[in-house]
């Protein structure tokens, strides 16, 4: 993927300003002492709690009108998961820098050897510090939930919002660059050559919007004719560039892309996290979605991984009612209505309380209140817009409320993927989920005829279309193993 056209976090640049630490293994450590100071609860939900109240829409044409519901997206209501993760980022960072300290003889020794192009980076002993006792490995953390419970944007507006992406250091003792943090993909296919590819393009990037300018890191890995070199020779060049600039987290999202890989590559990509991390002490932040847990069933398997954290739905009474109210004070409409019980409770019932599917639901019920003239939210059109907006929630939502089992949270990514007109891998993800999730009888039968709401075939290749079909067969199958054999040939066209 072209840089130009990946989403990234803007590059926030702050002048180093040391905060002594009355932590031995943190004091004199100018990487960790230039870190912002840890917000305690109150200021942090003031940070980073977001309320949108509406305008006045009535000088907007109608597409304008539209484009601005977008803004509901921008509402960000905290909760104490939120804040957990905080204090995990804010620990991974702190910690991750313990025995990296640039002002440490055995330091500076060491990343000279990692720079030596010929030193052998297995023969490169790393700086473990007698004196310190911090963890001499970095740590790993699983963020993990249904698509759609914040965890790739509460993790982005986090970083953000509460950390510079760089830290410029002038003093005396110690001048240089720190890059805070690197957010990337992983990639589709799960290939490392992809992932290093994509990692030193991102440094290149937070690089560049710096007074150090584009090192080009990205064009040390490819050979003139475009082909990568070797994979041992690629991370060389990126274990070379992230210790020559302090960088401290490494974000590693859509993670849930190595489950739909062969095992070999996935053991491949896990021992490349591995081995950059053991080897620089930078901790890593997954994020993917539950199931990848069931495939790394072996305790030793799940360390790899990470610990895990799950994000759940804001279904927590007090924090359901503040999303609520904040959906309320945003109705660009000319009739708004009063906060209501019944609507309350049917939002909740097919949202599950996830957050992004609440947000989307209420947008798209004001879009339809535009659309119709109505000009007003009600039951009917909270209704409609479900039916036609969210096909593969509803079985998400009614496999949870009966205990059905089978990975039907899965789902959500596929839906992920759809509202994002991302139809291959959409079909990729589904696909997964009908060959290995317990989906059948009944269940079969409501995602069929869920996914035939979702998909339009008109809008998919040949290719696409032939895909879609067998997955459908299969659903058939699955269906009928229990319930018998059944005249539903028409669902599979």
């Amino acid at each position: 993927m072209a840089s130009e056209s990946r989403k990234r976090l803007p590059v926030s640049v702050g002048q180093a300003k040391y905060i002594p630490s009355k932590v031995e293994d943190y004091a004199g450590n100018p990487l960790i002492e230039a870190l912002p100071i840890r917000l305690e609860p109150r200021p942090f939900r003031e940070r980073l709690t977001v309320m949108i109240e509406s305008e006045d829409v009535n000088r907007f044409s109608l597409s304008e009108k539209e484009a601005y519901v977008n803004e509901v997206f921008k509402m960000r209501v905290l909760s104490r998961q939120h804040l957990d993760l905080y204090y995990d980022i804010y620990a991974m960072l702190s910690n991750g820098y313990v025995h990296r300290n640039p002002n440490r003889a055995e330091v500076v020794s060491w990343s000279y050897d990692i720079a030596d192009p010929d030193v052998s980076q297995q023969d490169v002993n790393r700086p473990f510090l007698p004196s310190v006792i911090g963890p001499s490995v970095s740590e790993a953390l699983f963020l993990t939930g249904f698509s759609g419970n914040g965890k790739t944007t509460m993790t982005e507006h986090i970083l953000f919002n509460l950390f510079p992406r760089v830290v410029n250091h002038t003093g005396a003792d110690f001048e240089d660059i720190q890059v805070v943090y690197l957010k990337v993909d992983m990639p589709h296919d799960a290939v490392r050559s992809a992932l290093i590819y994509s990692l030193l393009e991102e440094l290149d990037y937070v690089l560049s919007n710096t007074s150090y300018g584009d090192p080009r890191y990205r064009d040390l890995v490819k050979k003139n004719d475009g082909r990568f070199i070797t994979i041992e020779k690629m991370k060389d060049v990126l274990l070379t560039a992230c210790n020559r600039h302090h960088v401290g987290l490494i974000v590693l999202d859509e993670f849930q892309n190595i489950k739909v890989v062969s095992p070999i590559r996935r053991n491949e990509m896990i021992q490349l996290l591995d081995e950059l991390s053991n080897q620089l002490f930078i901790p890593f932040i997954k994020i993917g979605t539950p199931d990848l847990l069931t495939m790394f069933p072996k305790a030793v398997h799940k360390r790899r991984l990470g610990r895990p954290v799950e994000f759940n739905c804001l279904s927590e009474p007090k924090v359901w009612s503040r999303l609520m109210e904040m959906l309320y004070n945003f109705q660009p409409l000319a009739h708004p209505i009063e906060r209501d019980e019944k609507i309350d409770a049917l939002m909740l019932n097919l949202t599950a309380a996830v957050p992004a599917y609440a947000l989307g639901l209420w947008k798209e019920t004001i879009i339809k209140a535009m659309r119709t003239g109505e000009e007003k939210i009600s039951i009917k059109l909270i209704r409609q817009a479900f039916k036609e907006r969210f096909p593969l929630l509803k079985s998400v939502v009614r496999n949870i409320n009966k205990n059905r089992r089978g990975s039907y949270d899965d789902l959500l990514t596929v839906q992920q993927y759809l509202d994002e007109s991302e139809s291959d891998l959409a079909l990729k993800h589904l696909q997964h989920i009908v060959k290995n999730s317990g989906v059948e009888g009944m269940s079969a039968s409501d995602v069929l005829e869920d996914i035939n709401t979702a998909f339009n075939p008109n809008e998919m290749d040949l290719k696409q279309r032939s895909k879609l079909s067998d997955i459908k067969k299969q659903l058939v199958k699955k269906s009928q193993a229990v319930l018998g054999p059944q005249t539903i040939e028409h669902q599979t066209k």
